[in-house]
């Protein structure tokens, strides 16, 4: 159960209700809306992540990047949520359970993606071996975009996990 209540509509600010109604009714985006300023900027940047030809970075290696802070850092709700989307842009059940269950049957670049957004969730930090392996196959565009989905992804793991946001049923 969440550690607050989750807003009511007419309880928001005239803009993040504005906001809130141009989003999925998924509770992250709910209590998100508890901080009322700050969540039509997030839910924005959010929105940006998902629509086609906003970002350079493929939405597989993007997908592999949520999986990887997802499960690196014991985030289920982006487990929950990321999974069906994993396959909708073609990973498969194998390397998506791979992911999940750190049995990697990733080679290759999607390695090398999934490698960055371990060490950033883990350390903070990646290694000069683990991003050096990425200007072979990404711009300098997409690479600064990989950071931020896992910088992203592991900013709302975490919180998610410490208001302990109820996943949808």
């Amino acid at each position: 159960m969440a550690r607050i209540a989750y807003p009511t509509r007419e309880s928001l600010e005239a803009e993040t209700a504005l906001a809130l109604d141009g989003m999925k009714p998924m509770n992250i985006f709910k209590m998100m809306a508890r901080a009322d300023s700050l969540a039509p900027p997030l839910f924005e940047a959010t929105t940006r992540l998902f629509q086609k030809g906003k970002l350079h970075l493929s939405a597989r290696y993007r997908q592999i990047a949520i999986l990887s802070v997802a499960s690196n850092g014991v985030f289920p709700y982006l487990i929950a949520h990321h999974k069906p989307i994993s396959m909708k842009v073609g990973l498969n059940e194998d390397e998506i359970d791979g992911i999940l269950n750190f049995k990697l049957t990733l080679t290759g670049n999607d390695l090398s993606v999934y490698k960055f957004a371990k060490e950033s969730t883990l350390l903070a930090d990646v290694s000069d071996d683990v991003f050096n392996a990425l200007p072979h196959f990404l711009g300098e565009r997409e690479i600064v975009e990989l950071a931020t989905v896992s910088g992203m992804y592991n900013f709302f793991g975490r919180f998610l996990k410490s208001l302990r946001v109820d996943i949808e049923t």
